[in-house]
């Protein structure tokens, strides 16, 4: 069995990805991160952004007395081919040492938009770029913790503003867009996604067999109710600042080995894990798990 990463471990070699880290929650996160002890890959679509998040990252591991690196990768996650090139880079430049992955980018679009793969914007964002992220780094993540007895982690970002299920008849604003909907569609699918990644690998079919909840930690989480351009966007100023927004980090690092050990598969808000409400063999999560397969040719067995 392996044990779960924790930051006492200091081993500088054990490195997260966050995808949308140039701002926000993504960014705050990777602060922590790296005061804690971990590498970290800045992930964002605008190269300039992401070039002063890294700055002000490494600013504040050196501040902190930490020796952790930042390094940037820039792709955009509205198309597949965006994430799935995300994932090549990532394979890449850090396939020996890559430990935990925060599916932590979003969207919250004011109107109608359509990515180059003719999807709604939304969806394609908040659903189908971690799909094919957590899908294609799960064969490195399984690999890293049995040569390193280290469990690794994967974290898909949710929302208490989930819709109460998923309409499967509007996935791409067929019949109608509306902003609150939409993303509300998105992260009810993001954790119907997560509860059937868990089953799959609680049930020994994801790697071929060969991954385990023994290797890896599945969670999904609402991050909190926080200031972020999407909050201020759709609902106004009702939250925390994002200096202060810690969820994700907690369920990863602070209180990974309880997590890991207890609540492997679990959604979280306010870093405590939920009641789950669906089974294993949900038909809408099955549903939805085929939807993705289809739409981008990810298949995890």
């Amino acid at each position: 069995m392996t044990r779960t990463a924790s930051f006492d471990d200091d081993d500088d070699a054990m490195t997260t990805l966050i995808t949308g880290a140039t701002d926000g929650i993504g960014l705050h996160t990777a602060r922590r991160c790296v005061e804690s002890g971990r590498a970290v890959i800045v992930h964002g679509r605008d190269r300039a952004r992401v070039e002063r998040a890294v700055e002000a990252v490494e600013a504040h591991a050196r501040a902190c007395g930490s020796s952790a690196r930042a390094r940037g990768l820039v792709r955009d996650l509205s198309t597949v081919n965006g994430a799935k090139a995300l994932v090549e880079d990532v394979v890449r430049a850090h396939g020996d040492d890559l430990c935990a992955v925060f599916n932590n980018a979003g969207v919250y679009a004011s109107t109608l938009e359509r990515t180059a793969d003719g999807r709604e914007l939304t969806f394609a964002v908040n659903v189908v770029a971690p799909y094919v992220i957590a899908g294609g780094l799960m064969e490195t993540l399984v690999r890293n913790a049995k040569a390193s007895g280290v469990k690794s982690s994967i974290l898909n970002v949710a929302s208490i503003s989930a819709a109460p299920r998923i309409d499967f008849e509007n996935i791409d604003a067929e019949r109608r867009f509306s902003s609150h909907g939409a993303y509300s569609l998105s992260k009810a699918a993001m954790k119907a996604m997560s509860y059937e990644m868990f089953d799959l690998l609680e049930a020994g079919r994801l790697c071929g067999g060969n991954a385990s909840v023994d290797d890896l930690n599945v969670f999904s989480c609402d991050p909190g109710t926080v200031n972020t351009k999407m909050l201020l966007a759709g609902w106004g100023r009702c939250g925390v600042e994002t200096y202060e927004a810690n969820d994700e980090f907690i369920i990863m690092c602070e209180d990974i080995e309880r997590n890991g050990a207890e609540h492997n598969g679990a959604y979280f808000v306010g870093a405590r894990p939920q009641r789950r409400a669906s089974r294993v063999g949900d038909e809408d999560q099955a549903r939805l798990w085929r939807l993705l397969e289809e739409r981008t040719g990810v298949i995890y067995a």
